[in-house]
């Protein structure tokens, strides 16, 4: 993957020895020093708001989750303790039927999401295009080269607390509970806090795609909550796309895994690539396992039904790709 380690730049800003940990206390004490200012023109966006270019809220909110990441735990631990009581609880009640907070609820995830991506997605662009995709993989820079992505980005973040509110609709509306679900909101949540606490390069990709997917995904859940009709194709290519991006996941660690193995500087940490990558296989495996057993398994199960009732497993396969 990198036969020519001479032919990749070097970064362009000082590079400082430690853990992880003490590259960024150093790093963010020398950027207070030096004191580069906070990119405001040539903003790859329309428009900007003013509480966007709070960089200097998005560089101590960093260093707030340097040293707190942890508390990642007991919310996770809180959350887990929730579910499992609420469900017992609403095991002898009748279901909450929530039509409208839910409706409500994935409205507000979907503005979110969308706004995000539109935050995001242009600094992985403007990296890759005008540096590499070495360096966007790589190098982390520093937040003041584009504080509006840095602020959506801590944002992302703190929204993985939030978005553990979708379990609360799936246990008061007594729902099926998936082991994928609870499982992805949780490890979700404590690597998001975690790689945000040591900086890491490669979380561009992963909160563009993280961000892409839920635009797609929450506004799918509002048409449904609604009772509006969604073609059941829809909801396969959403699956689909969170496939692609588990996928995506395991290259993006591979390549930085190899670029330090090449002798290259990557500031990803090699425990960080390690749980990444498998987190990210984990969730690769769960989510085809999903996709087969909604969307391939029932319909073939119900196209042999079909035959051995001496239908047309042609109509029957029509039937379940159309649109109406």
């Amino acid at each position: 993957m990198f036969h020519d380690p001479s032919a990749y730049l070097k970064p362009d800003y000082p590079i400082f020895n430690g853990s992880r940990y003490e590259q960024l206390i150093k790093n963010h004490e020398y950027l207070r020093r030096s004191g580069i200012p906070f990119e405001r023109e040539n903003l790859p966006y329309f428009f900007v708001f003013e509480w966007e270019l709070a960089g200097e809220w998005a560089e101590d909110a960093q260093w707030w989750f340097m040293d707190y990441w942890t508390l990642s735990f007991v919310f996770v631990a809180v959350y887990l303790i929730l579910v499992f009581w609420g469900r017992r609880r609403m095991a002898s009640r009748p279901p909450y039927d929530l039509q409208k907070p839910l409706i409500a609820w994935n409205f507000f995830l979907s503005v979110f999401s969308i706004l995000a991506v539109y935050r995001v997605l242009p600094e992985v662009y403007r990296s890759i295009r005008d540096d590499s995709l070495y360096h966007s993989m790589c190098l982390g820079t520093n937040l003041r080269h584009n504080p509006v992505a840095s602020v959506w980005a801590i944002l992302f973040v703190v929204s993985k607390v939030i978005e553990l509110g979708d379990t609360a609709f799936i246990v008061l509306r007594k729902q099926r509970f998936l082991f994928l679900h609870w499982y992805h909101h949780i490890t979700v949540l404590l690597y998001t806090w975690y790689s945000c606490a040591q900086g890491v390069p490669t979380a561009r990709f992963f909160v563009t795609l993280n961000a892409l997917a839920h635009a797609f995904m929450y506004p799918y859940y509002t048409a449904r909550a609604a009772k509006v009709h969604v073609p059941r194709r829809l909801a396969m290519s959403i699956t689909l796309f969170q496939i692609t991006q588990m996928i995506f996941g395991i290259y993006a660690n591979a390549y930085a895994y190899f670029a330090k193995k090449a002798g290259l500087h990557c500031e990803t940490p090699w425990e960080n690539i390690y749980i990444s990558a498998l987190m990210y296989l984990s969730y690769f495996l769960l989510f085809l396992n999903f996709f087969v057993d909604a969307y391939l398994r029932r319909t073939f199960n119900k196209m042999k039904t079909s035959a051995a009732k001496g239908k047309d497993i042609g109509e029957e396969l029509t039937d379940y790709l159309k649109i109406n």
